[in-house]
């Protein structure tokens, strides 16, 4: 496992800027001073290989400051996976993971439906329980009964849209 004392022999990484770079030669083609790693071109994230094992680059950042691997996943405020800027990474469980994703229902909204009689039942899941906050007669009452939970569950990581 890489610890943080052999990140920083190989690689320096820049806070303000998110660039890691090579402090050895690695190769013909990786000169001392080079920028580290790449972009995966699916999902966006700066990958790193390091003594023959790829990482992400996000995660590299953190052992880097904080001398620890995280514990969660690493996130990009911002959304921007490729910004890995200090100021700009948090550490997130699943759950608040999946509390921060955009929408993808129909309605545009999050845990809220159409129900036979037109009506708009909201709902929410927490912990992998499921809550029924109401039926309503309007989308916005609906959407708010969904926020108002959200907050008091996931904080800073809600959203509705």
């Amino acid at each position: 496992m890489l610890t943080a004392t052999r990140l920083r022999e190989l690689l320096t990484y820049n806070r303000r800027t998110g660039v890691f770079r090579w402090k050895v030669a690695r190769s013909s083609r990786r000169r001392e001073g080079d920028i580290a790693g790449v972009v995966e071109s699916r999902s966006m994230h700066p990958l790193i290989r390091v003594d023959r094992r790829l990482y992400r680059a996000g995660r590299l950042a953190w052992l880097y400051v904080k001398g620890a691997w995280p514990k969660h996943k690493i996130n990009c405020i911002n959304g921007d996976h490729s910004d890995i800027r200090w100021a700009n990474l948090r550490e997130i469980t699943h759950t608040q993971q999946m509390a921060s994703r955009p929408v993808q229902s129909k309605l545009g909204v999050k845990g809220v439906w159409m129900t036979k009689q037109g009506r708009y039942a909201a709902e929410i899941r927490v912990a992998g329980q499921k809550t029924y906050l109401g039926c309503f007669d309007t989308l916005e009452e609906a959407n708010g009964a969904y926020l108002r939970a959200a907050k008091k569950a996931f904080g800073l990581f809600a959203t509705a849209r």
